[in-house]
């Protein structure tokens, strides 16, 4: 495992550092990234500036076409968003003794025009490119609280000014007073003991048809992945320093909770700490850690490729009667990720596998809580079977009945079968069939 260990740094450095590439050439920097695969997030100048500092010692072009860049476009830069996202990550360094420099080097802000060098590697961006939503609005916004509050209330319904200082990286007092005035206008309003506000959807809608944009890029908090990916690195720097498994194990154990949820975004399966006690939980870490990078690169990337069904010893499925070449229980990834792009973690939806309420366990439990606090809950349930029979339904119903309440409202049930599978009985209007398509009914492999 040592061994493994000492070579992953450098595939993970690599794979991060392809990531910076592929932003940096949507913001105009001459490049070729090794794949014809474009990059389809939102973009967060704050965290890439961070992260390309960071690695700078591992790719020092990158660090300098960053630099220059910021030159010539410094009015998109928020610096006091910067420092926090780094002092951030220093204190969490330091908690698990990972040097860090002093403070983070801030490129001068001073425009220097379009130079010899300017012109060789910079091009003018496309501003029609969605990615680029956050550096749009700073054109007119400013580069401050203002359009960070807007990018914030664009991918969530509600937020308290705490919420929300925290999750894009700025000052709590100058968010009260944005949305103070937003409050005075109508654009939101509070709700909640705890001063919460709630967007207009309305406005949010016009707001989106002002910018000329049918649907959001897909966002994830890049400020705190990259936080967490390179403290993974500098874990893996003292490893290779002190030899130690078992301290790695440790470091990577704090990290965790950064990359738990684009683990989850994602649909990457990640490892449980208590599954994988002493050293046995950092290849285990660093494997899920890799596969996020690629698959970040990739828009989600493609599902690992299954074994061929045709080959697969066949087994019978208790519940259909069928000849099948998989079980539920190897379903469930694929659920998963069927799962997770209905109800991204953007939006608010937490996804419980194996949830247990009420003493009844369907294999799903989609939920998340609204502005009023009512849960909002969708019930899922797979099936190995290429019949769709009653007792499906039933035991949907049953679940659905029994997991609602006075304050949970039930939105959808859902079952989830192999493609081809077909029902048997009349379907009712309010239950949603999901078909894996990576999984085949014996009709359907002929």
């Amino acid at each position: 495992m040592e061994t493994f260990l000492r070579t992953f740094k450098a595939q993970l450095s690599k794979a991060l550092t392809l990531l910076l590439w592929k932003q940096w050439e949507k913001l105009g920097i001459a490049v070729w990234t090794y794949e014809n695969i474009p990059w389809r997030w939102l973009i967060d100048l704050e965290a890439l500036v961070f992260a390309t500092s960071l690695l700078k010692e591992e790719d020092r072009r990158l660090f300098h076409v960053m630099r220059e860049w910021v030159r010539v476009h410094p009015r998109y830069l928020h610096p006091a968003r910067l420092r926090r996202i780094w002092k951030q990550y220093a204190f969490l360094a330091n908690e698990i003794k990972i040097p860090v420099p002093a403070q983070i080097e801030i490129p001068e802000r001073q425009p220097l025009g379009h130079g010899q060098r300017a012109r060789k590697i910079l091009s003018i961006p496309d501003w029609d490119d969605p990615t680029l939503l956050w550096l749009k609005l700073r054109a007119f916004l400013g580069a401050g609280v203002r359009s960070d509050t807007t990018v914030y209330f664009l991918y969530h319904d509600i937020g308290t000014t705490f919420s929300i200082a925290r999750e894009m990286f700025i000052d709590q007092k100058s968010v009260h007073d944005v949305l103070r005035i937003w409050e005075s206008v109508g654009w939101i309003r509070r709700f909640g003991q705890r001063r919460g506000y709630a967007i207009s959807v309305s406005f949010r809608d016009r707001f989106l048809s002002l910018l000329g944009l049918t649907e959001l890029p897909p966002w994830f908090n890049a400020g705190r992945v990259f936080i967490g990916m390179l403290l993974a690195l500098g874990a893996l720097q003292r490893f290779a320093e002190h030899q130690d498994a078992y301290l790695l194990s440790s470091h990577l154990r704090d990290v965790f909770p950064l990359l738990q949820e684009i683990w989850e975004l994602m649909g990457v399966s990640f490892p449980n700490p208590a599954s994988y006690p002493g050293k046995a939980f950092a290849p285990i870490f660093l494997q899920s850690l890799l596969e996020t990078c690629q698959q970040l690169g990739q828009f989600g990337g493609p599902q690992q490729a299954k074994p061929s069904v045709m080959d697969a010893p066949h087994k019978v499925s208790k519940a259909g009667g069928e000849r099948m070449s998989f079980t539920e229980h190897e379903m469930y990834e694929s659920a998963y990720r069927a799962l997770r792009r209905r109800y991204p973690a953007s939006k608010g939806w937490k996804i419980i596998p194996q949830f247990e309420g009420n003493g009844y366990r369907p294999d799903f439990v989609v939920e998340r809580r609204d502005w009023q606090g009512t849960i909002h809950r969708v019930i899922a349930e797979v099936k190995a079977a290429c019949e769709i029979a009653r007792n499906h339904i039933e035991q949907l119903n049953l679940y659905a009945r029994n997991l609602a309440g006075p304050n949970v409202q039930i939105d959808a049930k859902i079952l989830i079968v192999p493609s081809g599978a077909m029902s048997v009985v009349k379907l009712p209007e309010d239950l949603e069939i999901i078909y894996l398509r990576s999984f085949l009914c014996p009709e359907e492999r002929k």
